[in-house]
């Protein structure tokens, strides 16, 4: 039922929770106005809201719960209580029964005549519980329509002769529909890469989710040209050349949203192996306060993100989730008073309001000649997506000093580690010292399911070992179990565990005299630092990933 308790309208709601600038609304307004739009529908558009925040509010709206349904596994028996084409309709999915009860997740719950039909057509009495429109459309197509199997697929084209199997032209080609069906399905399970690997008998196909590749499945070996041939020409790569490697990108779309993908090929003994990563901005995010951030850690981030100058660096193995933080750290900039431009290799997420630009070293566009020129394009923030060559640090530093603000990421083991790293790569410790505001370090862990994690106590020799990183109090530990939810995996997604360098005026001293690792790791601990064991043991005493987890990404 609606609430009858009185809310802000949403533009007044967004402006209080600090999500929107007077401006920001502003414009959003006239745009609402021209285009004959929903208010919601503007600010997304304009990319000054993510749809998470709108189910927030309307969740905040209805008093009911805002849901995630992009990995909701529904059984069929309540699915059939809800028509598809009411479904897609209202953009509303049924989520389970209790008694005479059906819950429904909505992209609108303030949607009267939807409540009123779905009771009608259910016989049932309705709770609404808010969702993002996409996640919904994602969970209605993949919930309700019923596709071939990959088995099916293999089955068809295994009767094909050599030239019908080649066919990666015509849209109903079996090869075709077996590559879009490996995507769609990469992409509801909210896998990050594909792994197309031939073997010497047959080819693997294998999905990365949550950090870890499974075992995949396999394809027969006398279908793998005109597969591999069909990624390749989904990434714009040339399908005739296969001694090289390549590099490729491509766009599909899913449920009703764009997803970008970028291709890479090597040539290996027993074919060309593929590896295609997927850049789906309706799975990722760039809300600093959905990252994993200690509450004290985040509000020291967020105030070195308020400098008006000064570098920040986020450290970390690939994979380790640095490009998001990036991309959240420019979130919290406002971009109506301030001229934002990225430096990126690759350009992953198109943001709005910033001015993003593409590394190309083939024809001599590189970190530092495109840092050189945009300086002279009156920059105030600049995003700098590594930092690895001497001449790209100095620039980096030197930029900091004249008056910018500039993230960027490097290559080391630890927060700490970039010290003596940006040292080698040729910065001055007397220049490093005054530019060097913060130093963000950080792993991904597998978050624990909510809805299977059992309470477990961990083995004692495993708690011993952790010596002084043993939690205090009462830890709330939890183990993985596995159910529909997780698809059986007892993890589903994964957050940060972090550890932040705040450099203050003891350590630029120390900085400017180029103490050594011991003098530095000393003066940190002593203004409150905490490693990312230390962070990540804590998340675990939370019941929110393993013990065992957090050891295996730090590597502890």
């Amino acid at each position: 039922m609606l609430s009858a308790t009185p809310t802000p309208r949403l533009g007044d709601w967004l402006l209080d929770e600090g999500y929107l600038q007077p401006a920001q609304l502003d414009l959003a307004l006239r745009e609402q106005k021209r285009g004959g739009k929903l208010l919601g529908e503007a600010l997304v558009d304009l990319g000054f809201v993510s749809r998470e925040v709108l189910s927030r509010f309307l969740a905040e709206k209805t008093q009911s719960d805002a849901v995630h349904v992009s990995r909701l596994v529904v059984p069929p028996e309540i699915l059939d209580l809800v028509p598809q084409d009411l479904a897609r309709r209202f953009l509303a999915l049924p989520l389970s029964r209790e008694g005479n009860t059906l819950q429904v997740a909505i992209a609108d719950p303030l949607n009267v005549t939807a409540f009123d039909l779905l009771e009608q057509v259910t016989g049932l009495r309705v709770n609404l519980a808010a969702a993002s429109a996409h996640e919904l459309l994602s969970a209605i197509d993949r919930l309700y329509q019923s596709r071939q199997s990959v088995d099916q697929i293999v089955d068809e084209l295994l009767q094909l002769d050599r030239d019908q199997l080649a066919n990666t032209t015509e849209k109903d080609a079996p090869t075709i529909r077996l590559v879009d069906r490996i995507i769609q399905e990469a992409v509801n399970l909210g896998a990050s890469d594909i792994h197309v690997h031939p073997e010497e008998k047959v080819l693997r196909v294998r999905l990365r989710r949550d950090g870890v590749l499974d075992p995949g499945f396999l394809l027969p070996k006398q279908i793998q040209p005109a597969l591999i041939a069909r990624f390749k020409i989904l990434g714009g790569m040339d399908i005739a050349e296969n001694r090289r490697t390549q590099d490729g990108r491509g766009k599909v779309t899913i449920s009703g949203r764009d997803v970008g993908l970028r291709f890479s090929s090597l040539p290996t003994s027993f074919g060309e192996s593929l590896v295609l990563r997927i850049l789906d901005r309706g799975m990722s995010t760039q809300d600093i306060a959905a990252l994993g951030f200690a509450p004290a850690l985040e509000r020291n981030f967020r105030a070195l993100v308020e400098r008006p100058h000064g570098v920040i660096f986020v450290t970390g193995p690939t994979g380790s989730g640095k490009t998001t933080t990036l991309y959240a750290a420019l979130g919290l900039i406002d971009g109506s008073e301030t001229s934002i431009f990225t430096l990126e290799d690759p350009v992953e997420f198109q943001l709005p309001g910033v001015r993003q630009t593409q590394i190309n070293e083939t024809i001599g566009l590189t970190f530092a000649d495109g840092l050189r020129t945009l300086l002279r394009q009156d920059p105030d923030v600049i995003l700098v997506g590594e930092t690895r060559d001497t001449e790209t640090a100095q620039l980096v530093t030197r930029a900091a000093l004249t008056g910018h603000l500039v993230f960027s990421s490097l290559h080391t083991n630890d927060a700490l580690a970039a010290l003596p790293r940006l040292v080698d790569l040729g910065v001055a410790p007397y220049l490093l010292a005054p530019t060097l505001a913060g130093i963000l370090g950080q792993r991904l862990v597998r978050r624990l399911c909510p809805q299977c994690r059992q309470p477990s106590q961990p083995p004692r020799r495993l708690l011993e070992s952790l010596g002084k990183h043993t939690p205090a109090g009462t830890p709330a530990f939890h183990q993985p179990v596995g159910c529909p939810h997780c698809r059986g995996t007892g993890f589903r997604g994964r957050l940060g565990v972090h550890e932040l360098v705040t450099v203050e005026a003891t350590l630029q001293k120390a900085i400017a005299a180029n103490a050594d690792a011991h003098e530095m790791n000393t003066l940190a601990h002593a203004q409150g630092f905490q490693t990312m064991l230390d962070d990540g043991i804590a998340k675990a005493a939370a019941g929110l990933t393993t013990v065992e987890e957090v050891l295996r990404a730090t590597g502890s």
